[in-house]
């Protein structure tokens, strides 16, 4: 058996958020210490409100991605939107442990948790010790897409006597080719096989995301994509049940990408399970987002902070201390790395160039970056980011604001490691 590894949870200690309240509470923007990344609560809240009332209306099931801001706080307003979100899913092992200690499971506001990524058997006895840490107030959940990965978990069970088959998610890929396997391959029914005759797993659903879906531009290009999903793991349950799979309840079918999920629909046609919806990034929102023309720049939640350190009127250009590292370098259909949205004077800059903790602005090309007059030395801006959920993994915590103002009203410390 592959040695297995641990997350490093009790040795991860986080800043202590009572010091950073204290220290913060109250300051304007202006006076913090840059880079540094804000969240407009009230945007946040906003458009967690939204995902929910959807999903709602909808008559489907929503399960909340933790990856974009891995905040407790953050999720408690996922979680608590209008209707009641009671699962989640994450991208590492830390997030998952924080989650459990957060205090979220025991209220019962997370009842049913998904370890996102394909399971590593490397892994397998910190998960089982998640598993058991969850106990009866709420079920952990393995996304597979390998025979090998159900090998594995056979042995593990076998070597530590664990009783309970693993509840599983297949995985399936849509044509995005990151994880999963396409829907009806020989593959696909290879796996299927292995599960279904497994003791050691119970076949829960069938899991997809388009991420190719960040290429819509529009609503009808996103309702595609949103169909594709839909018809991707249907497929997929329906080879199962071909195989010979008595799931005791129907399938999950869960699908989703945030803007496939701003454009989800009624699924047309009957279904081999019951739909479940997954976002993430909804909750703060982008570039990325804004340029499938789903939502608004005004709705996006994340924004950078950011000096003026150096101005250059002679070519046109100024320097900023917020870098590819406080930024990403990730792009996207609209151009540049990131969109200086406030003050208004500094509209129609843009962040053109990225050095390790510099950025060089530009002017936006167009009339509005020709009509937008010069920066100045010590100028604070704020700055929409293309990629949210990699522009936040760089703070270690977050500064709150209300409603686009400029206090400080809390601080956010997000949890780090893998």
């Amino acid at each position: 058996m592959v040695l297995q590894t641990s997350t490093p949870f009790a040795e991860t200690s986080l800043p202590s958020k009572d010091a950073l309240v204290a220290a913060f509470v109250g300051k304007k923007l202006s006076a913090l210490r840059t880079p540094a990344a804000v969240v407009n609560r009230t945007l946040f809240e906003a458009n967690c409100a939204h995902m929910a009332n959807k999903t709602k209306e909808l008559g489907i099931t929503f399960r909340a991605h933790v990856k974009t801001h891995k905040t407790t706080e953050g999720l408690r307003y996922q979680l608590e939107a209008p209707g009641g979100v009671r699962a989640v899913v994450c991208s590492t092992l830390m997030e998952c442990w924080h989650i459990v200690r957060s205090g979220l499971v025991q209220e019962g506001l997370v009842q049913d948790m998904l370890y996102g990524l394909p399971c590593g058997i490397d892994k397998l006895d910190d998960l089982n010790s998640i598993s058991q840490e969850l106990g009866a107030n709420a079920t952990l959940r393995l996304m597979i897409d390998s025979p090998g990965q159900i090998a594995a978990l056979e042995a593990f069970n076998a070597q530590v006597g664990r009783k309970t088959p693993w509840s599983i998610f297949i995985k399936v890929d849509g044509g995005g080719k990151r994880a999963g396997l396409p829907p009806t391959s020989e593959s696909m029914k290879e796996l299927l096989r292995a599960a279904l005759a497994s003791p050691a797993v119970d076949v829960f659903g069938f899991y997809s995301h388009f991420g190719q879906s960040y290429a819509s531009q529009g609503e009808k290009e996103a309702a595609e994509f949103f169909a594709g999903e839909v018809a991707c793991v249907n497929s997929a349950a329906s080879v199962a049940l071909s195989l010979g799979a008595k799931p005791s309840k129907p399938f999950v079918l869960s699908v989703g990408a945030t803007p496939t999920a701003h454009a989800a629909t009624p699924a047309a046609g009957s279904l081999n399970g019951t739909l479940e919806l997954h976002a993430g990034c909804y909750c703060c929102l982008d570039l990325q987002q804004v340029a499938t023309q789903m939502v608004p720049l005004s709705r996006v939640a994340v924004s950078v902070i950011t000096h003026v350190i150096s101005t250059y009127p002679h070519r046109s250009e100024a320097m900023c201390d917020a870098g590819g590292i406080a930024m990403s370098k990730d792009l996207g259909p609209i151009p540049s790395y990131g969109h200086v949205v406030s003050p208004e004077s500094a509209v129609g800059w843009e962040l053109g160039r990225l050095s390790q903790e510099h950025g060089t602005l530009v002017r936006t090309a167009g009339a509005k970056g020709e009509q937008v007059g010069e920066l100045e030395l010590g100028e604070v801006l704020r700055i929409v980011g293309q990629h949210a959920c990699m522009t936040l993994a760089a703070y270690p915590w977050y500064f709150v604001v209300e409603d686009g103002g400029d206090t400080v009203v809390d601080v956010w410390v997000a949890w780090k490691g893998w």
